[in-house]
């Protein structure tokens, strides 16, 4: 039986995504509520966009009122990943291996698109996620069952704050997030 190429790599691409994860997960007998692997999967998957945004966006030429914040963005992705990798192993969770859509699609946007320019694309992005992390962390002290991540959260959750009230103040006048 002869395979068209069409047919190759249409199941070339089914294997590919078979193997892509957006979620973490945990074995059953894991001490960590939905709510916790939730948690895990957001932070996890926002300092994963920032650090490849960061890739992208320090090769560029930036605003010079951007690149501060750009570096600390950065700095802080990648102070930040390994501790959540470790803190994963020592839950049992097995992180995701791809981001959602929605970040992918961030990520196309800020390489191929800038608008209105490559340093105000990035702080809305960042302006975004931060939001985004600052909700997902607010709700992991509330409701999150592990101890270890609810500590997690409030620690971290004033140095999301500073960022996200440094990157709005990054933002150039008259711009919009």
């Amino acid at each position: 039986m002869k395979i068209s190429p069409r047919h190759a790599i249409f199941g070339a691409a089914l294997l590919t995504l078979a193997g892509c994860a957006t979620e973490a997960q945990a074995p059953h007998n894991a001490t960590v509520s939905q709510q916790d692997l939730d948690f895990v999967t957001t932070v996890y998957q926002l300092v994963q966009f920032d650090l490849d945004a960061c890739e992208y966006v320090q090769k560029n030429t930036l605003e010079p009122k951007v690149e501060a914040a750009v570096d600390k963005i950065c700095a802080d992705a990648a102070k930040y990943a390994p501790r959540i990798r470790a803190q994963a192993d020592s839950a049992g969770i097995k992180l995701p291996n791809a981001l959602p859509v929605s970040l992918k699609a961030k990520l196309v946007s800020l390489t191929y698109h800038p608008e209105p320019n490559l340093s105000v694309e990035f702080l809305r992005d960042e302006i975004s996620s931060h939001e985004s992390a600052l909700a997902v962390y607010n709700q992991e002290i509330r409701a999150g069952k592990n101890p270890e991540f609810v500590r997690v959260a409030k620690e971290t959750k004033p140095l999301i704050e500073q960022n996200l009230k440094m990157l709005r103040s990054a933002l150039p006048n008259g711009v919009e997030q």
